[in-house]
């Protein structure tokens, strides 16, 4: 009998202690070239994202321009006032995996890698600056409250990025 006690014991104990990994974030990448200036379209607006979603979504900037140096990169994300990682797809693997199309294309993935948005920031560049649809926004709204992103994707306006 004290032998089956403290295995029950033991058991119980295990499974207290037992303790699940945390869950992976889903993650934004913003796809960019350093010499394109279209990104200060969205200086305000992406910026105001990572800090209203930073708590639930990973950020990470994309550098995709063969010729793109460290310097480059930090001083784009510097000059944008933005807090985010940053790294340089020089051999366009996160490209021909997500296929953005232009300099300013976002990818939201889920925990699991699964896309769930691709394209523009918002509509804004279209509207002369007057945003009337905030696509990356509604996808990460949706996401975060579990709800299915309604628009998977939307035409940006930017720099062609190429493979």
């Amino acid at each position: 009998m004290m032998k089956a006690l403290f295995i029950i014991a033991a058991i119980a104990g295990a499974c207290l202690s037992f303790q699940a990994p945390p869950l992976k974030k889903a993650t934004v990448y913003l796809f960019l070239q350093s010499q394109c200036p279209c990104i200060y379209n969205h200086k305000e607006t992406f910026g105001s994202l990572i800090k209203t979603y930073q708590s639930k979504v990973s950020f990470t900037a994309v550098f995709t321009g063969r010729k793109e140096t460290d310097k480059d990169m930090q001083q784009l994300i510097s000059d944008l006032g933005w807090r985010l990682p940053y790294k340089k797809d020089k051999d366009h693997t996160l490209l021909r995996q997500l296929k953005p199309r232009v300099s300013t294309d976002c990818v939201l993935v889920d925990a699991k890698g699964k896309v769930l948005y691709v394209g523009a920031i918002d509509d804004g560049p279209l509207n002369m600056g007057a945003v009337k649809n905030f696509y990356l926004k509604d996808a990460l709204e949706a996401y975060v409250n579990d709800r299915p992103v309604r628009v998977s994707s939307a035409k940006g306006i930017g720099c062609t990025l190429s493979d």
